[in-house]
């Protein structure tokens, strides 16, 4: 599957479920990754099962989390205030698709009003 069909599967998936699916700590917080450069990314991924795949391996302290589409899409202003991008459903070797923060709620938004 190409980048793009990876990231058009999962804007469809999370339009049609208006979910999203992170891990969370313990103590609350997101997993995160980080790049070479030292930009932040929290992985998100568009179903429970893939979460899940996730944290049986580099994540195994994480626990899977939905969160509704709605307050995934406030929470993207506060991401990209503090210049937090989105990785988009690591694969297994844990490549993302990049994405900011900001275009990614713009569009979620887009979607909803359609």
């Amino acid at each position: 599957m190409t980048d793009n069909e990876r990231f058009e599967h999962f804007i469809q998936t999370i339009h049609s479920t208006e979910q999203i699916w992170l891990l969370q700590a313990e103590d609350g917080l997101f997993a995160m990754v980080e790049d070479s450069g030292g930009t932040s990314y929290i992985p998100v991924w568009s179903s429970e099962l893939a979460s899940a795949e996730a944290s049986n391996e580099e994540w195994s302290d994480y626990t899977v989390e939905m969160m509704p589409i709605n307050e995934f899409i406030n929470w993207c202003k506060e991401l990209a205030e503090d210049d937090v991008r989105l990785g988009i459903e690591p694969d297994k070797s844990g490549r993302i698709l990049p994405i900011e923060a900001s275009v990614f709620s713009d569009i979620l938004k887009q979607m909803k009003d359609n």
